[in-house]
């Protein structure tokens, strides 16, 4: 296990569906709405860089960042990879988010 790192949420069922944290002085928001049209929850979390001077609290799901907020894309995370402290609402294990730190732009933005 890698380091684990502490982060905001807002939205859970199963796992938290919006999340926002700091790791390797970017400032990342992983998503997982509910998918209307399939009437269920993605198996991956979305990927968004966010710029760094973002301010946020975790007080409702995907409206605690402001519209016009920038957010780039950076891929793709299954939920199923990602490492979660026991009460699933604090810590996550940092090594899943490696992945997009890499010099490699196709390793960076592919779907595992």
């Amino acid at each position: 296990m890698g380091q684990m790192i502490p982060f905001r949420y807002g939205g859970f069922w199963d796992v938290p569906r919006y999340i926002l944290l700091r790791y390797r002085g970017k400032a990342l928001l992983l998503e997982s709405p509910f998918d209307e049209k399939l009437d269920e929850y993605p198996d991956d979390f979305t990927v968004y860089e966010l710029p760094c001077a973002t301010e946020w609290s975790a007080e409702t799901r995907g409206d605690w960042i402001p519209k016009e907020t920038r957010r780039t894309l950076i891929g793709y995370l299954p939920i199923g990879e990602v490492v979660f402290d026991p009460t699933m609402r604090e810590r996550l294990d940092a090594d899943c988010l490696n992945r997009f730190f890499s010099d490699d732009p196709d390793h960076r933005n592919q779907r595992f």
